[in-house]
């Protein structure tokens, strides 16, 4: 049977991979999930991918930030250059376990067409007066998962909130409204993946938690012109392990205050730089993908 799935995961331990197979393997199993590891232990990042574990190495890497999350971006280009039948692209940290059945989850809300210009009080429901004609209005071309356990605070929010109960909003986001995107539990279709590209924060001191974020501002903007739709809060996970509070402060320190600034526009330049490597990102793309 053809794969269709692919799951991407970056991890630079040996033991947080194997923890998370461990985790996961049953449902890899079960969807026939294609395997992508992108190893960053190393100055040089490269993919791990098939029984035999494999490597792969692009040509270049100057769209690639090493030493942080968004290196998951090398698997990306690996699907995009390399696995033309995989429909469905879904990527996770090494410190999740699933919740029930997150990738037939996933699949299930990339599967939907959900309204985007008007907003719904209900899940899933539509009361008097919601127009017939925008209720299948967009295709949902991401899914943004969410976790349980230990949330995505930023540093701040964990000194002060702790364990904290959240309760997740479950639908789509309404159209042009920004929303933080979170790496560690996302799946898009592949028509979406010119546009996912993580911020290139490897060597942005202070700003390394940042690389989703970014991402995802500008996201909204290409999913608002082109009509689509981003789903949240129909797949979840378990986050196992919770950061170090410190070492998130060193590392967002400096995103913090641009991140401000940033989402209204204002650029500085570096968030130049980042937008011209995502123009080159969607260009390598485009010509790989199909």
């Amino acid at each position: 049977m053809v794969k269709n799935i692919a799951v991407v995961v970056p991890s630079h331990k040996q033991e947080l991979t194997t923890q998370f197979l461990e985790n996961w393997q049953w449902l890899f199993d079960k969807h026939n999930v294609e395997f992508i590891l992108v190893d960053d232990g190393g100055d040089i990042p490269f993919v791990v991918y098939g029984e035999d574990k494999e490597r792969w190495c692009p040509s270049n890497y100057d769209l690639i930030s090493n030493h942080c999350a968004g290196v998951r971006q090398l698997g990306f280009q690996y699907i995009a250059e390399e696995l033309p039948n995989i429909e469905y692209i879904i990527t996770l940290d090494t410190d999740v376990s699933p919740i029930g059945d997150p990738i037939q989850d996933h699949i299930d809300a990339l599967n939907k067409r959900v309204p985007i210009s008007w907003f719904s009080t209900g899940i899933e429901e539509y009361f008097r007066g919601f127009p017939y004609g925008v209720r299948t209005e967009s295709p949902v071309m991401i899914s943004h998962g969410v976790w349980e356990g230990n949330y995505d605070w930023d540093a701040p929010s964990q000194l002060l909130k702790g364990d904290k109960k959240v309760e997740f909003y479950k639908g789509p986001i309404p159209k042009g409204i920004f929303t933080p995107i979170c790496g560690m539990n996302l799946a898009f279709k592949r028509e979406a993946l010119p546009f996912i590209y993580f911020a290139p924060v490897g060597q942005y001191k202070g700003a390394e938690r940042f690389d989703d974020i970014w991402m995802g501002l500008e996201l909204v903007k290409d999913f608002e012109r082109l009509g689509w739709a981003i789903l949240s809060g129909y797949a979840r996970v378990n986050h196992l392990r919770a950061s170090n509070v410190f070492t998130s402060l060193e590392k967002e320190c400096t995103g913090i205050k641009m991140n401000e600034l940033y989402w209204t526009g204002q650029y500085d330049k570096w968030y130049l730089s980042f937008l011209k490597k995502r123009k080159l990102w969607y260009n390598l793309v485009n010509e790989k993908r199909f």
